[in-house]
C-alpha cells in the first residue's frame, strides 16, 4: 500500500491564532487583578492612616490629607470621615476611602468597579 503524506506546514500558525486571544486575555486579566489588589491595599493603608489621625482628634481636612498622602499612587475619589472622637470618653474613629477601578482587558468589557476600604481605630490612645 502506498502511504499518503500530508502537508502540515501551517498547522502551528493556525493553532497559535486560535489560542493567542485567550492567552492575551488571561495575561491582561492577571495584570489587572494585580493592579486592583494594589489599589485595594493602598486604600486600606490610607484609611488606616486617616483613622489614626482622626483618633488623635485632628480635623477632617488633616484626615483627608493623611489618607491621600498614605496612598500617593492612587487617585482616591472620596474620603468619608465617619465617627469622630468625642472630647471625653471612649469611642472608635472610622474612615472610609473609595476609588473607582476600571478593568482594561482586550476582548472583554468588564467595566468599572468601586473599591473601598474602611479603617476603625480606638480613640484616646
Amino acid at each position: 500500500m502506498k502511504r499518503v503524506r500530508r502537508d502540515e506546514s501551517g498547522v502551528a500558525i493556525v493553532e497559535f491564532a486560535l489560542v493567542f486571544p485567550i492567552l492575551i486575555t488571561l495575561v491582561f486579566g492577571i495584570v489587572n487583578f494585580a493592579q486592583a489588589y494594589y489599589v485595594k491595599s493602598s486604600l486600606q493603608a490610607g484609611a488606616r492612616e486617616g483613622a489614626r489621625e482622626l483618633a488623635l482628634k485632628h480635623t477632617a481636612g488633616v484626615v483627608d490629607a493623611a489618607v491621600r498622602a498614605a496612598a500617593p499612587s492612587v487617585a482616591i475619589d472620596t474620603v468619608t470621615v465617619g465617627t469622630a472622637c468625642p472630647a471625653a470618653g471612649d469611642a472608635k474613629a472610622t474612615v472610609t476611602a473609595t476609588d473607582a477601578f476600571t478593568f482594561s482587558i482586550p476582548f472583554l468589557s468588564l467595566g468599572t468597579i468601586s473599591l473601598s476600604a474602611t479603617a476603625v481605630m480606638r480613640c484616646g490612645l
